[in-house]
Protein backbone atom coordinates (compact mmCIF):
# COMPACT_ATOMS: atom_id res chain seq x y z
CA UNK A 1 0.00 0.00 0.00
CA UNK A 2 3.20 2.46 -0.17
CA UNK A 3 2.19 3.08 -3.70
CA UNK A 4 -1.33 4.34 -2.24
CA UNK A 5 0.06 7.55 -1.74
CA UNK A 6 1.56 8.24 -5.65
CA UNK A 7 -1.39 7.07 -7.01
CA UNK A 8 -3.78 9.50 -5.35
CA UNK A 9 -1.14 12.29 -6.07
CA UNK A 10 -1.76 11.92 -9.97
CA UNK A 11 -5.04 11.75 -10.10
CA UNK A 12 -6.72 14.74 -11.82
CA UNK A 13 -8.39 17.51 -9.18
CA UNK A 14 -11.93 18.45 -10.07
CA UNK A 15 -11.87 20.90 -12.80
CA UNK A 16 -12.82 24.56 -12.22
CA UNK A 17 -15.17 26.08 -14.73
CA UNK A 18 -17.96 28.35 -14.98
CA UNK A 19 -20.13 28.80 -13.34
CA UNK A 20 -18.85 31.56 -10.80
CA UNK A 21 -20.42 33.79 -8.19
CA UNK A 22 -18.51 36.70 -7.46
CA UNK A 23 -19.05 39.38 -4.46
CA UNK A 24 -17.02 42.41 -4.77
CA UNK A 25 -16.63 44.35 -1.26
CA UNK A 26 -14.24 47.26 -2.71
CA UNK A 27 -14.57 49.25 -5.45
CA UNK A 28 -11.68 51.60 -6.42
CA UNK A 29 -11.98 54.74 -8.58
CA UNK A 30 -8.31 56.81 -10.09
CA UNK A 31 -10.02 60.09 -9.48
CA UNK A 32 -12.50 59.09 -6.20
CA UNK A 33 -10.16 56.95 -4.08
CA UNK A 34 -11.64 53.55 -2.90
CA UNK A 35 -15.14 52.94 -0.54
CA UNK A 36 -16.76 49.80 0.35
CA UNK A 37 -19.63 47.77 -2.21
CA UNK A 38 -21.49 45.26 -2.76
CA UNK A 39 -21.01 44.71 -5.99
CA UNK A 40 -22.40 41.27 -7.33
CA UNK A 41 -21.13 39.55 -11.09
CA UNK A 42 -21.79 36.14 -12.32
CA UNK A 43 -19.61 34.01 -15.00
CA UNK A 44 -22.30 32.06 -16.88
CA UNK A 45 -22.69 30.04 -19.66
CA UNK A 46 -26.26 31.65 -21.11
CA UNK A 47 -27.04 30.28 -24.34
CA UNK A 48 -27.24 26.94 -25.52
CA UNK A 49 -23.36 27.37 -27.54
CA UNK A 50 -21.71 27.02 -24.30
CA UNK A 51 -20.69 31.36 -25.00
CA UNK A 52 -19.81 33.05 -21.59
CA UNK A 53 -20.98 35.91 -20.40
CA UNK A 54 -20.06 38.49 -17.23
CA UNK A 55 -24.13 39.12 -15.70
CA UNK A 56 -24.47 42.13 -13.49
CA UNK A 57 -27.42 43.94 -12.50
CA UNK A 58 -26.17 46.08 -15.57
CA UNK A 59 -27.23 43.00 -17.96
CA UNK A 60 -25.31 40.19 -19.35
CA UNK A 61 -22.40 41.12 -22.01
CA UNK A 62 -19.81 38.31 -23.91
CA UNK A 63 -16.54 36.95 -22.18
CA UNK A 64 -13.76 35.46 -23.69
CA UNK A 65 -11.83 32.64 -21.19
CA UNK A 66 -7.70 34.12 -21.43
CA UNK A 67 -6.26 31.38 -19.40
CA UNK A 68 -6.81 27.56 -19.79
CA UNK A 69 -10.09 25.55 -18.73
CA UNK A 70 -9.79 23.63 -15.76
CA UNK A 71 -7.22 25.89 -13.72
CA UNK A 72 -6.73 28.54 -11.35
CA UNK A 73 -5.83 31.49 -12.09
CA UNK A 74 -8.33 31.89 -14.87
CA UNK A 75 -9.00 35.27 -16.74
CA UNK A 76 -11.83 36.21 -19.11
CA UNK A 77 -12.01 39.72 -20.88
CA UNK A 78 -15.02 41.41 -22.45
CA UNK A 79 -16.95 44.61 -23.49
CA UNK A 80 -20.31 45.36 -23.14
CA UNK A 81 -22.65 47.56 -25.46
CA UNK A 82 -22.03 50.91 -23.54
CA UNK A 83 -18.51 50.89 -24.30
CA UNK A 84 -16.96 49.41 -21.23
CA UNK A 85 -14.25 46.99 -21.60
CA UNK A 86 -14.07 44.20 -18.68
CA UNK A 87 -10.87 41.97 -17.13
CA UNK A 88 -11.92 39.64 -14.14
CA UNK A 89 -9.31 37.56 -12.95
CA UNK A 90 -10.16 34.69 -10.54
CA UNK A 91 -6.53 33.81 -8.53
CA UNK A 92 -6.49 30.40 -6.60
CA UNK A 93 -7.69 31.12 -3.00
CA UNK A 94 -10.84 32.38 -5.06
CA UNK A 95 -9.82 36.13 -4.80
CA UNK A 96 -10.90 38.52 -7.63
CA UNK A 97 -10.27 41.52 -9.22
CA UNK A 98 -12.64 43.05 -12.03
CA UNK A 99 -11.82 46.13 -13.25
CA UNK A 100 -13.95 48.06 -16.08
CA UNK A 101 -12.53 50.42 -18.73
CA UNK A 102 -14.57 53.33 -19.55
CA UNK A 103 -13.85 54.73 -22.64
CA UNK A 104 -16.58 57.10 -24.03
CA UNK A 105 -15.20 60.74 -24.41
CA UNK A 106 -12.74 60.60 -20.67
CA UNK A 107 -10.88 57.53 -19.95
CA UNK A 108 -11.65 56.09 -16.57
CA UNK A 109 -11.08 52.40 -14.57
CA UNK A 110 -13.09 51.22 -11.74
CA UNK A 111 -11.49 48.07 -10.07
CA UNK A 112 -13.43 46.16 -7.71
CA UNK A 113 -11.75 43.20 -5.13
CA UNK A 114 -13.62 40.23 -3.86
CA UNK A 115 -13.90 36.40 -4.22
CA UNK A 116 -15.65 34.64 -6.37
CA UNK A 117 -17.35 30.85 -5.52
CA UNK A 118 -18.17 28.00 -8.09
CA UNK A 119 -22.00 27.82 -8.32
CA UNK A 120 -23.52 24.38 -8.58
Amino acid sequence: MRWLPALLCLTAAPALAEPWACAFTVECNVTEGCDSTGFQAQVIAADHAGDLFLRTAMGASPLTRLTPEGALPVSYAGATHDGIAELLTIEADRTAILTLHMFDGTAAAITHFGTCEEMT
